[in-house]
């Protein structure tokens, strides 16, 4: 069956006089029948393949009654069919790759939970991200990843979450209290960590600290009343202690070479449809999901792509006075990332540094100018 299936088959109907003989006659010259079927008197119907027609022809004329090729069955008649209806195959399958990519288009987000000024933040943020109103994503998004660059980078957002709707994508937002109002029962402004007063700006209350003068954590700044809390900054020279440890270690960088394997899924099961030999260097790897909809359905054929990068030795030679410099740059990176916004560094002194086998470690102290002043 499955080789006259891929060779084709033809359905035959015989009638005469002779027809009940005719099959045997045929299977005789070596032609294969089957289906043979005795509908009423003289009248016989069987399929045959393709190739042994030749032996119908010859067999054909010695037969005094009617022969009929009824249709043709297998795949080249169902190619000849095809091609024969190539307009109306082409056109759907046109159809269905832009219905995919439509059903792939961001054509509206949704923020609900935040301000004006927030939510102008937010689809800032999510335009960086690719994600905006008109563009066409096939690969999934990372939606840990994104909520936590939205937590870091968009002040008083406590909660964020992004779920895409068919076409449409809907941010909820959750957004906390400013401190004013969180705490609105406290009534006094004190001090979130030693320091020595460098300026005070009281907006309403009155100052119990002077300039120059050296406070504890929780000493009180600015006296506040029961009916209006004290509000105000007070911005204080405080210092903080960095430990560094830097050597000449071998950098890794990419050398251009790259590699890439491409897997299908049909629901559960994943298949191989191009895998590359693995390499013997040490490799960076990158990898990207493809979904496919068809309106607001999800179809169960996805693509997943893992990239591989060959990465190579860079032997970096820096002298020590350079790796020094190297040292107090990665000193004051990782210090400003633990300062508040507008917090700014007056002065930076060397305490310790000690070289060993080409590794230079450091511990620098930073005077920070910053508002220390909290509820």
């Amino acid at each position: 069956m499955a080789k006259l299936f891929f060779s084709g088959a033809v359905t035959v109907v015989v009638s005469g006089p002779e027809a009940s003989l005719f099959p045997g006659r045929l299977h005789e010259r070596g032609a294969v029948l089957i289906h043979i079927h005795y509908e009423k008197d003289n009248v016989v119907r069987f399929q045959m393949p393709v190739r042994h027609l030749g032996l119908l022809r010859k067999e054909a004329r010695h037969f005094t009654g009617n022969i009929r090729l009824e249709k043709g069955t297998g795949l080249p008649f169902i190619v000849q069919r095809a091609i024969r209806n190539y307009p109306f195959w082409l056109c759907s399958l046109c159809f269905f790759f832009i219905i995919v990519i439509l059903s792939s288009m961001i054509i509206r987000i949704d923020v609900t939970g935040a301000d004006a000024q927030t939510e102008k933040q937010i689809r800032t943020l999510l335009k960086q991200e690719g994600i905006r109103e008109g563009a066409v994503r096939f690969h999934n998004i990372n939606e840990r990843e994104l909520s936590q660059n939205v937590l870091l980078n968009v002040p008083d957002v406590t909660r964020f979450s992004l779920k895409k709707i068919g076409v449409v994508y809907k941010a909820d937002v959750s957004v906390g209290k400013s401190k004013k109002e969180t705490v609105s029962g406290r009534r006094h402004l004190i001090a979130s960590k030693a320091g020595v007063i460098h300026d005070l700006f009281v907006e309403y209350g009155v100052a119990k600290a002077r300039r120059g003068e050296f406070v504890e954590k929780g000493d009180r700044l600015i006296t506040g009343t029961k009916k209006h809390p004290a509000s105000g900054s007070v911005t204080a020279e405080t210092w903080y202690k960095v430990t560094v440890t830097l050597g000449n270690a071998p950098l890794m960088t990419r050398n251009g070479k790259k590699r890439m394997d491409i897997y299908a899924s049909w629901k559960k099961k994943e298949y191989a449809v191009w895998t590359s030999s693995p390499s013997k260097k040490p490799v960076q790897s990158e990898e990207r999901f493809y979904q496919l909809h068809f309106f607001s359905y999800t179809l169960p054929v996805s693509i997943r792509t893992m990239t591989q990068y060959e990465l190579e030795k860079v032997n970096t030679v820096e002298t020590e006075s350079e790796i020094e410099k190297r040292a107090m740059q990665t000193a004051r990176t990782a210090m400003m990332a633990r300062l508040p916004e507008k917090a700014r560094v007056q002065g930076e002194n060397v305490l310790q540094k000690r070289v060993d086998n080409g590794k230079v470690k450091m511990i620098i102290h930073f005077q920070v100018l910053e508002n220390i002043a909290i509820n």
